[in-house]
């Protein structure tokens, strides 16, 4: 089974990753890519990214904007529910109203959400058109993963005892088993969405 979002504009965040990609950046480059997302797929949501936002000038001016509700702090963005809070609150300046939904995963094995509940999260945001921002503290034995880092998530297909996911990163979409990383992750991380309330 393969869930996607519809990825009409993925393509052009991808630029924040090139130019932006910076030490405790990467929580609010994947808050900014998401929430151009849903502006450019949810007409109600257009005042909350500029159409100027489309070059890379312009989406550099919008990131600057978002950046005071996305600062990270001297951990980066280490607190999933401050993405979503951020991105919120973002939202609501410009007069759009988000609803957001987390998933922590802790880094102790015996409290971790199973792996059937992550991939039904992330089934749920994608099967909304909604993509998913993934902080990962511990990369595990994911070799093309950072530790300590957000991105987001775009695609996922299930198989035989993998979940592999679409993430952007570094200016490219890459493949992960998110399977392999809920196994071998030694500190966790947590999955993350935001949504409008309204259906806009």
């Amino acid at each position: 089974m393969r869930f996607r979002t519809s990825g009409r504009s993925f393509s052009l965040n991808i630029l924040a990753y090139k130019w932006l990609y910076a030490p405790a950046g990467a929580g609010p480059t994947t808050a900014a890519a998401l929430l151009s997302y849903l502006s450019q797929t949810r007409p109600g949501l257009r005042p909350m990214v500029p159409a100027a936002a489309r070059t890379q000038a312009g989406f550099l001016r919008y990131m600057e904007a978002l950046w005071p509700y996305v600062t990270p702090g001297a951990r980066g963005l280490d607190k999933p529910e401050s993405l979503v809070l951020g991105c919120r609150s973002f939202a609501l300046s410009r007069g759009c109203r988000l609803q957001g939904q987390v998933l922590e995963i802790p880094a102790q094995r015996e409290a971790r959400p199973s792996l059937d509940q992550c991939r039904q999260f992330v089934a749920q945001c994608l099967d909304q058109d909604c993509p998913v921002a993934f902080l990962n503290f511990s990369h595990g034995a994911l070799k093309n993963l950072d530790s300590w880092h957000w991105v987001p998530l775009t695609a996922m297909t299930e198989g035989e005892s993998v979940l592999l996911c679409t993430i952007l990163d570094e200016g490219e979409a890459r493949v992960i088993d998110l399977a392999l990383w809920w196994e071998t992750s030694s500190l966790g991380g947590a999955l993350a969405m935001v949504s409008p309330i309204d259906n806009v």
